[in-house]
């Protein structure tokens, strides 16, 4: 029977009401959490406009080659 009322405890100390200071605490967390992700959505998106372009816009005719 031990092993039962290991399990009731668990879920009673799983459905423990969150207090409103833990509440304030998640609020900031979840806040923080967006503002680093559009930190490194802008960071990104700033890296990637100042790489080169794979392919140039205007690709060389053939035979023009200058060697």
């Amino acid at each position: 029977m031990q092993p039962q009322r290991a399990l009731r405890r668990f879920v009673a100390d799983a459905s423990a009401v969150v207090r409103s200071d833990e509440r304030m605490i998640l609020l900031f967390l979840v806040l923080l959490s967006v503002v680093a992700l559009a930190v490194f959505l802008h960071y990104t998106v700033s890296l990637l406009n100042g790489l080169p372009e794979v392919i140039p816009p205007e690709a060389p005719a053939p035979g023009s080659g200058g060697g």
